[in-house]
């Protein structure tokens, strides 16, 4: 049975997600995070934020809480930029990397509605679906929904028999009191919940840390989900080889 693996990339690793910052792309940091998956890419799905190339637009127009269809297109175009950056890089390494965009494949009900046999057959043609944060139509309101990468990877990871979920981060794991908690279980969830903060100075409109962890919780009850410095030479092939690696996060 195919054992698959599912890499969240955060926005805050390839982008600049400082205040006020539009479409400043980490391009060193790009080419370090595709060097490690191109180690080892079969059987994974690649999940990545857009960070500059999407919080601040949908902070300009107030996507979340109005709808304004001009900021939903601008929004979705940037980021598809940085998909664009990431698979091009991915291709250039040996990988190929299939770009899946939401605003055209995904829809919003109860849940997010998305072709997964589609997905299933890009890797068993020897792809790499590569799918992003995005703006999606959203039809019972009839409007666009701003989609975090986190619940993208939360919803395939409920759909698809995925051994290990990594969530590749600006930070060594989950941080309590200044130091990398080693696993979050249900012992300490709710003592791990008050001491960790939201996005801090950054841009983020989809929930910072807190919301990561939030994400991970059901996840957890089905695969081995990790949160790790995405920044860290060597992390992202240590997670693609089935080690431990920063915080694990095990209900």
């Amino acid at each position: 049975m195919r054992k698959l693996r599912i890499l969240k990339i955060g926005g805050s690793v390839i982008t600049d997600k400082s205040p006020g910052t539009f479409d400043v792309a980490k391009r060193d940091e790009i080419d370090k995070v595709v060097k490690e998956i191109a180690s080892n890419p079969e059987n994974l799905i690649i999940v990545h934020g857009v960070g500059s190339f999407g919080h601040p637009y949908v902070e300009k127009y107030k996507l979340k809480e109005r709808k304004d269809l001009r900021g939903v297109v601008e929004t979705h175009l940037a980021c598809k930029r940085l998909n664009s950056m990431i698979c091009e890089d991915l291709l250039d390494v040996g990988v190929n990397a299939a770009p899946i965009h939401p605003f055209s494949a995904f829809r919003v009900a109860e849940r997010l509605e998305f072709d997964v046999d589609f997905i299933l057959s890009l890797l068993d043609n020897g792809m790499l679906p590569v799918i992003h944060g995005d703006m999606v139509y959203n039809r019972l309101k009839d409007s666009f929904d701003v989609v975090s990468g986190d619940r993208i990877v939360s919803e395939l990871a409920e759909v698809l028999e995925v051994e290990r979920v990594g969530f590749a981060t600006d930070t060594d794991g989950i941080l309590v009191d200044g130091e990398v908690v080693d696993e979050v279980n249900s012992d300490n969830l709710d003592e791990v919940l008050k001491n960790i903060g939201d996005a801090g100075s950054k841009s983020d409109v989809t929930g910072g840390m807190r919301g990561k962890v939030l994400s991970m919780l059901q996840i957890s009850r089905k695969s081995e989900v990790f949160i790790f410095s995405g920044l860290k030479s060597g992390n992202i092939t240590k997670f693609l080889k089935g080690e431990r690696v920063g915080t694990r996060l095990k209900l």
